[in-house]
């Protein structure tokens, strides 16, 4: 039940912030600029959304089957896109972190592989983010008069995305966790469950280490994926405005952006990336009610192209209380 309320608070949270945009733009003249889009135009950032999903399924896919595994290439890509679906709902894209699961079901490939695939792909993501991120942040910051209050904003978002990159590397290298636990297991409230989850932990980390022979791979999707964004946001503004920013400056703005999607604050940074996009956008000569257009049309297609994964998630049944089980 508290799990739902803090998700239902924060969604509450982003609707409001969305809600403050839509005041601020004047929702006449939002609804006005959506009104006069061809829709069919859409289906050019559509496709590149989900091209963008799909590099970051191959990701998945070369990482498991890195483990000595078979994993059918269709069946981990649907998977993929279940746990990008999920992740697209859920505070910080945490959802994610059920793939694991969906993947043992779906593909019959074990838990301890299933979590070193998306711990790897995971810690990749967040590397490459913030290393565009602050680049971005250096490139606009050259000319454009972005607030102290803007730029720290977006400085926590890096730092909360690095620091999720960070925790996720100590889980995947460091055995301090697996020391704490021989300790902790003396307790016998907490040992059995405890036993479980070291378990699959140590046999994560003895996963991994085979993991990172498919790095360089990896770290390609991972940056197409963004690219493959950028493209995606690119044709939206072109769409909306003719006096569009270049692909490059897309890349930095995805970069930004994306990095706000995992401050916790409300659901998948509803609302905060939509700012993110509007401030950006406005400095850089887009009006307000466009960006504001651009931001919720981006949101949209974002998320609707990973329905796709709507699929698999009705094939296994995952839940929002579910767990990873022990393989």
């Amino acid at each position: 039940m508290g799990k739902w309320f803090k998700a239902v608070v924060q969604l509450s949270i982003g609707i409001v912030i969305l809600l403050w945009l839509f005041q601020l733009a004047d929702l006449s003249k939002v609804l006005k600029t959506l009104m006069s889009m061809n829709p069919v135009s859409l289906a050019i950032p559509a496709t590149f959304f989900i091209i963008a999903s799909t590099f970051v399924a191959f990701a998945l896919y070369v990482i498991v089957k890195s483990l000595d595994s078979r994993p059918p290439l269709w069946k981990t890509v649907m998977v993929s896109f279940a746990g990008q679906l999920l992740s697209d709902v859920t505070p910080a894209r945490s959802g994610y972190f059920v793939t694991p699961l969906i993947l043992n079901k779906m593909c019959g490939i074990s838990i301890e592989k299933g979590v070193t695939s998306v711990l790897f792909t995971g810690i990749t993501n967040s590397f490459v983010k913030v290393i565009l991120g602050v680049v971005a942040l250096a490139y606009f910051l050259r000319f454009l008069p972005i607030q102290p209050m803007i730029v720290n904003a977006m400085v926590i978002g890096i730092i909360f995305l690095l620091t999720g990159g960070l925790f996720l590397l100590t889980l995947m290298l460091s055995k301090r966790f697996l020391r704490v636990s021989t300790v902790l297991r003396r307790i016998p409230l907490v040992k059995v469950v405890l036993k479980k989850l070291m378990d699959v932990l140590e046999k994560t980390q003895k996963e991994g280490r085979r993991a990172y022979r498919a790095f360089p791979l990896i770290f390609l999707l991972i940056v197409l994926s963004v690219v493959a964004n950028a493209i995606a946001l690119f044709s939206i503004s072109n769409i909306l405005w003719y006096g569009s920013p270049n692909l490059l400056e897309f890349i930095f703005i995805a970069a930004l952006a994306g990095s706000l999607m995992y401050v916790p604050v409300t659901v998948a940074g509803l609302g905060v990336q939509e700012t993110g996009y509007v401030i950006l956008l406005t400095l850089l000569g887009m009006p307000l009610e466009r960006a504001v257009a651009f931001a919720l049309i981006a949101r949209l297609l974002f998320t609707g192209t990973d329905i796709i994964g709507i699929f698999p998630l009705l094939r296994v049944g995952v839940r929002y209380e579910d767990r990873p089980p022990k393989a």
